[in-house]
């Protein structure tokens, strides 16, 4: 009897955590509100994703996620690297090679793309205040496109870190 009682309460808890989850989802563009935004078009198809998430992958890197919760598989996940430390300028990305950022994407299961060439152009980061705003174009690159590989331009995002 106690057993159905602590079963019966789990799953009571489970389902109103995950539809309270699902809600906040709907509702919010990143974990900190509005106060994140991201955009690109992606061989001309605009993306503007429905969650951003900010976060440290070492003391000075910052790593971007953003995805689509409620959107088609394809343009569905990008993440950014950026140093955390970057000051305002143009940056290049060479034959897949930067130190101060790289871009991927997640179409689908089948179709993860890395970068290839491109620019980022830091208009300027607050490392005080923790605000980052820059502009992007790259071109995306995996071993099944072969030269028609993905082209990511107007990337646009300004981050709270």
């Amino acid at each position: 009897m106690k057993i159905n009682i602590l079963v019966f309460l789990l799953v009571g808890i489970l389902a109103f955590s995950c539809k309270k989850k699902e809600s906040e989802t709907k509702s919010t563009n990143s974990p900190t509100g509005s106060l994140n935004s991201f955009t690109l078009k992606k061989d001309g198809v605009l993306y503007t994703p429905n969650t951003i998430l900010v976060g440290l992958a070492d003391e000075d890197l910052l790593s971007i996620e953003t995805y689509m919760v409620y959107g088609q598989p394809e343009n569905n996940t990008y993440g950014l690297l950026i140093r955390k430390s970057i000051t305002p300028g143009m940056y290049l990305l060479q034959d897949g090679e930067s130190p101060y950022f790289g871009i991927y994407h997640i179409q689908d299961a089948d179709h993860l793309y890395g970068w290839s060439d491109g620019s980022l152009n830091v208009l300027s980061n607050d490392t005080t205040a923790g605000i980052l705003h820059c502009k992007f174009d790259v071109y995306l690159y995996n071993d099944d496109c072969k030269g028609s590989c993905p082209h990511i331009t107007d990337g646009e995002m300004t981050i709270h870190y």
